[in-house]
């Protein structure tokens, strides 16, 4: 029996490179990783991007003979498809963010949920951003770029090569971690000049009128600050979210060429 499919032998190799290249996404991308997608849809769908990748990407014909050698040619594979990943969850990280600034000056940085999803715990302002960021990255068509940009990684990183270099590890880490701070500093900053200004009226009204008791009365200014800040910041948070999306997909550019 396993004689009539001996001559699928030398197509095994590179359809799990591409396999282990395709899993790294699942690790990182919230559209992949979440938790409330089933572990064998999330086969599937890795087997049938796998499917589709390995017909158009060039293949390799030499397989490592040791297993030292095909451990590494796995872990170079899994550290692209990692990095992409981590890119595009430093997009939403930021966002994540900025929202979570913007509850604490609220005061609902106490009021957490958990959110089963991610098995995390997270205010609702967090997730209001994570959900304006996922909707953002789907209008994009941010799904189909990083489809693309695991096609297009085989031009600069052949299969089989090794993985990506410390260098453009580096550049990547450093590409993520400036793109999620300026991420999260477009969406909290407006919020937070905001309740600067609160902040800094309540003071003046304090000294105006020492009989009023401004400890009580901040909390429910910073409240009400806040929800507006929000809910006239929605459509802001979605065009910071769509900008560094762009900012992401052409760091990825730059790297694979």
């Amino acid at each position: 029996m396993f004689t009539d499919i001996a001559p699928l032998y030398p197509l095994l190799f590179p359809f799990l490179m591409v396999l282990f290249r395709v899993m790294g996404l699942f690790v990182f991308v919230p559209v992949f990783s979440n938790a409330a997608i089933p572990g064998n849809i999330k086969v599937l769908l890795s087997l049938a991007i796998t499917f589709c990748v390995w017909n158009v990407v060039p293949h390799t014909t030499a397989s490592p003979e040791t297993l030292i050698g095909l451990t590494a040619a796995v872990l170079g594979e899994m550290s692209v498809g990692l990095m992409i990943g981590m890119l595009v969850a430093g997009v939403f990280a930021g966002v994540q963010l900025g929202g979570h600034l913007v509850s604490q000056q609220m005061g609902l940085a106490m009021a957490n949920i958990y959110d089963p999803s991610f098995e995390d715990q997270s205010t609702v302002i967090e997730q209001v951003g994570f959900w304006l960021a996922l909707v953002a990255f789907f209008s994009m068509g941010g799904h189909r770029e990083i489809l693309n940009a695991i096609v297009y990684s085989y031009r600069t990183i052949p299969m089989g090569s090794g993985g990506i270099s410390p260098d453009m590890m580096l550049a990547a880490v450093c590409g993520s971690l400036d793109t999620a701070m300026h991420a999260a500093m477009r969406v909290a900053m407006p919020a937070l000049v905001a309740f600067f200004i609160a902040t800094l009226t309540a003071g003046l009204m304090s000294r105006a009128m020492p009989q009023m008791n401004m400890m009580t009365v901040g909390v429910h200014i910073n409240l009400i600050v806040g929800f507006f800040m929000v809910m006239s910041g929605m459509v802001g948070w979605a065009m910071v979210s769509k900008g560094s999306f762009q900012a992401m997909f052409d760091l990825l550019g730059k790297l694979l060429g």
